[in-house]
């Protein structure tokens, strides 16, 4: 039986883009589906870009490479190639090589991810796709 997830989640949308902010306690698990959903969210209402902030989830230890490898391809097949993602995460929480980027982007998925929001909407709206 899965926990139930208590978190609270601001979303905004603005032009071709979603705003994605989940505040609260999760196990690993949980965050990736809450990703998952974000994704889904985007995708249903053709919006084009997707920024996930998760910089206040908590309760869950920097995931490994093989978690990475396969949430990450979890959240590309989701996508369908429609949704570009940018995410906002703790520093500790962002692998070093980026590991999870190169998966996404050999299984489809444009994505990049940076410690502060600002620096994510910058990518977002940059127009990259690297």
């Amino acid at each position: 039986m899965k926990e139930p997830i208590n978190v609270t989640v601001k979303i905004e949308v603005s032009g071709d883009c979603v705003y994605y902010r989940p505040v609260g306690k999760v196990t690993l698990e949980q965050g990736a589906e809450l990703v998952d959903q974000a994704i889904v969210y985007a995708r249903d209402r053709a919006l084009l870009k997707l920024l996930f902030n998760c910089t206040e989830l908590v309760g869950f230890p920097s995931p490994t490479l093989p978690q990475r490898y396969f949430i990450v391809r979890g959240w590309a097949q989701t996508a369908q190639g429609r949704v570009q993602v940018a995410m906002a995460a703790r520093p500790e929480m962002i692998d070093p090589e980026k590991f999870g980027i190169t998966v996404a982007r050999n299984a489809g998925l444009t994505a990049e991810v940076y410690p502060t929001e600002p620096e994510a909407v910058a990518w977002l709206q940059s127009g990259s796709d690297k």
